[in-house]
């Protein structure tokens, strides 16, 4: 990026620029190479995925759990109570636009701080 787009995003009050804005989009804020594991919106009712993210959760002492409260609806309560079950912080997020620009997209998912390179980050 040249100083002059750097300037103009300045006046048009857009801040920094993010690293890969659409990977952030659908990782809820975070880069694919911190997510250890990911709840789908098609996913959020199973109680067998319940379960399994549960499970996740004990099984990674580390990270964080973000919730995206507006695909999460009615569910966002319960994966709020694994997170503090689990004593793993959490953070609710609330991006309307979102539901309309992806097919099934993830909810939930607990993130690290620094890079895990999980390979297969979807349950079930």
């Amino acid at each position: 990026m040249d100083i002059n787009e750097r300037l103009q995003q300045e006046q048009l009050g857009n801040g920094t620029p993010k690293i890969n804005p659409d990977e952030q989009s659908r990782y809820l804020g975070t880069f694919r190479e911190r997510v250890i594991v990911a709840v789908k919106v098609s996913q959020l009712g199973s109680t067998a995925i319940q379960s399994a993210f549960a499970t996740s959760l004990k099984s990674h002492s580390i990270g964080k759990v973000l919730i995206d409260q507006n695909l999460a609806g009615d569910y966002f309560a319960k994966y709020v109570g694994l997170a503090t079950q689990s004593k793993h912080p959490f953070t609710l997020l609330s991006d309307a636009t979102k539901s309309h620009q992806q097919d099934d997209p993830i909810a939930v998912l607990l993130a690290a701080n620094t890079a895990v390179n999980v390979d297969n980050i979807y349950l079930g």
